[in-house]
């Protein structure tokens, strides 16, 4: 049996880690570099880092703060952020990205992602999908005010073959009243691609819960670990406990 992922996230815009409320509220949170030390020296599975302004501003991700952030960790790394073209995979990969997350070019041309994993290979191309719930369906958050149903958005990234899906609950960002289920559920009828589940979680109680519902992918959190004493090392422990398979 596949062991569960405990996953950090840790977001940026592009001065300092902030944390958003519902995608709102952004509040500053730390040091990027400080933050990647920590978790490091707690050996998490896996890290994600995105500077979720990049786009919005118009601009790319700060290499030179990116490449101190990898040589700070000996964890598997996925780093997003103003994504939109192959030297920027390229520039992420060459300095020691693991995996790049990609979410504003995917909606908007998903042929590039396409080619990209032609190019790159789809092990490398992670694809962020930011939901929110809207009179109990559940569609794609992107600034242009597009309308796009999650089930089309994810259909046609399954046609890309991406090698993976960040699903983000907007409407539980920050809230840390646990995950929703029902969303994963969706999503994992949908697809046979892995998926990390992120927002909500405020407690190990909604790790174990999701997974005990059926989700069979990675666990990634941010609020928890920014504003509450619990470590991933806890989260595994009660997994664990719970006989739900972890690396300890």
């Amino acid at each position: 049996m596949l062991k569960t992922r405990i996953i950090p996230v840790l977001t940026f815009n592009g001065i300092s880690l902030v944390k958003t409320k519902q995608f709102d509220s952004v509040r500053t949170v730390g040091n990027p570099i400080q933050a990647a030390r920590i978790y490091n020296s707690r050996d998490v599975d896996e890290l994600i880092f995105v500077d979720i302004m990049a786009s919005k501003q118009k601009r790319k991700v700060n290499l030179p703060l990116v490449k101190k952030i990898i040589d700070e960790c000996f964890m598997p790394l996925t780093i997003g952020g103003g994504v939109d073209t192959f030297e920027d995979i390229n520039n992420l990969l060459r300095i020691g990205a693991d995996k790049v997350i990609i979410k504003t070019k995917a909606i908007e041309d998903s042929s590039f992602i396409s080619r990209a994993v032609n190019y790159f290979g789809s092990q490398c191309i992670s694809i962020s999908v930011d939901v929110e719930l809207t009179n109990g369906d559940y569609f794609i958050h992107c600034r242009n005010e597009k309308s796009i149903s999650l089930k089309t958005f994810i259909q046609e990234m399954n046609n890309c073959q991406i090698g993976e899906y960040a699903v983000n609950a907007v409407h539980r960002d920050g809230m840390m009243e646990g995950y929703d289920s029902s969303l994963y559920k969706l999503v994992s009828e949908i697809t046979t691609c892995p998926i990390i589940a992120i927002g909500g979680a405020g407690n190990p109680t909604h790790f174990t819960d999701l997974v005990k519902k059926g989700f069979k992918g990675a666990l990634a959190a941010a609020s928890v670990f920014h504003y509450t004493q619990h470590t991933p090392q806890e989260i595994k422990k009660v997994l664990n406990q719970n006989n739900i398979p972890v690396r300890i």
